[in-house]
């Protein structure tokens, strides 16, 4: 356990903030206070910092990620992950981050993945790649992975399980953060680390974990609380799920998994669908249980595929911790609108006045709908609207509404 701070001077204290606003939603339109306390980019030339949707993949195979990539293409992701297990157990010291010797929990074949191989194929179709290293490999052999992984055609690290809270950690971090900025590397923190404003320096680092995301199935309240919380101090990686839910009623979360009374996820597809929109992370992780094989290419993916990570323009419409919240997110000419319920049903009317006056626009509404021919039950209709609309949204106990404002189409 580290405590102290050993310093010598002169050295600069991290700031401390109060913020205090008259709705609950301006602390989130207005957290970017927390960047600008850090120094300016100190990197030279950013333009390879590069944001977009990541998908892991789960498998360890060759053929697993060469499945993503194609995935990826089709569905306009960015960022191909391999997770943990591909150098050995990601617990043991003794485990080698600069081999390819896969866990065998994980997965027990030895030659399952030609990480080098699956590297060329997702170069070849313009996928960048994020290796996970925990910090037990980072802490001893950093050094020498960094210039290793940037032969191999590595563009980002996902640091796994890190020590947090003491100043030996902190500062550990961001000199690790650096070195990775020093070979071209994006990063995301993964565990207990919270963002502090550093991004501003160092924007490499892309996002940071410090939440209890999706992959931990929680329910909707707790989703609703998020952005008045967590998200008022940066960027999270929520990992967003997709498919992990029982479209049979028997218990069996995916067959192709043969998993029997599994843990699913306890909110609505329109609920997943929106948080793409109300959880910002430039580096956004989709479909964190699913593989290419199981999607049926259901149309209201199409909001996925087109929804940025990064925005021009934010607007919080209306919402009160713990119970709902609207956000509206504009990336050029267009507008992303999610709004989230907590575990109630709930109606609201979303007001469209940020819109430009005098302009009219299309809206596609993607909200839960029984009545649907698909497993994941979510309609597509389609509006016009100016700013003078309202948009009513009619939300099930757990559910949300997604909504892609485009103009004069």
């Amino acid at each position: 356990m580290y405590g102290a701070v050993d310093e010598i001077a002169p050295f600069y204290t991290p700031w401390r903030v109060v913020m205090a606003a008259a709705r609950p939603g301006q602390l989130i339109e207005n957290n970017d206070l927390l960047l600008n306390l850090n120094p300016p980019c100190a990197i030279d030339n950013p333009w390879w910092i590069t944001p977009g949707k990541v998908m892991r993949e789960a498998t360890l195979s060759t053929g697993g990620a060469k499945a993503v990539v194609d995935f990826a293409v089709k569905r306009n992701l960015q960022y191909l992950h391999f997770d943990a297990g591909w150098y050995g157990p990601e617990g043991s010291k003794a485990s080698d981050a600069t081999t390819v010797t896969l866990d065998p929990g994980r997965n027990p074949n030895p030659d399952a993945l030609d990480l080098k191989e699956a590297i060329a194929y997702a170069k070849e179709h313009n996928i960048k790649v994020i290796l996970y290293v925990n910090q037990r490999a980072l802490a001893q052999q950093l050094d020498e992975i960094l210039p290793l992984y940037k032969s191999w055609g590595v563009d980002g690290l996902k640091f796994g399980f890190v020590q947090v809270g003491s100043h030996r950690w902190t500062k550990w971090m961001h000199e690790a953060v650096i070195k990775c900025a020093e070979y071209g590397l994006v990063v995301d923190i993964h565990d207990e680390y919270r963002p502090s404003g550093f991004s501003r320096t160092y924007p490499n680092l892309m996002t940071q974990e410090g939440i209890r995301g999706n992959e931990e199935f929680p329910d909707a309240t707790h989703n609703t609380l998020l952005p008045f919380t967590r998200f008022t101090q940066g960027a999270a990686d929520y990992t967003i799920c997709y498919y992990r839910r029982d479209f049979s009623g028997t218990g069996v979360s995916d067959k192709s998994h043969g998993l029997v009374n599994a843990r699913l996820l306890t909110v609505t597809p329109s609920h997943q669908l929106a948080l793409s929109v109300v959880y910002y992370s430039p580096l956004q992780y989709m479909y964190w249980y699913d593989k290419p094989s199981e999607s049926r290419d259901e149309p209201e993916l199409e909001f996925f595929d087109l929804v940025p990570t990064v925005w021009d323009d934010t607007k919080v419409v209306d919402g009160r911790p713990g119970e709902f919240i609207t956000i509206a997110r504009r990336s050029g000419d267009d507008w992303f609108v999610g709004t989230i319920t907590n575990n109630d049903a709930r109606r609201l009317s979303i007001p469209l006045d940020f819109l430009e006056p005098g302009k009219t626009y299309t809206a596609s509404i993607y909200e839960d709908n029984p009545k649907v021919k698909t497993r994941t039950k979510v309609g597509i209709r389609k509006i016009k609207v100016t700013n003078q609309s309202v948009i009513d949204a009619s939300l099930f106990p757990s559910g949300g509404q997604a909504v892609r404002i485009t103009e004069g189409k």
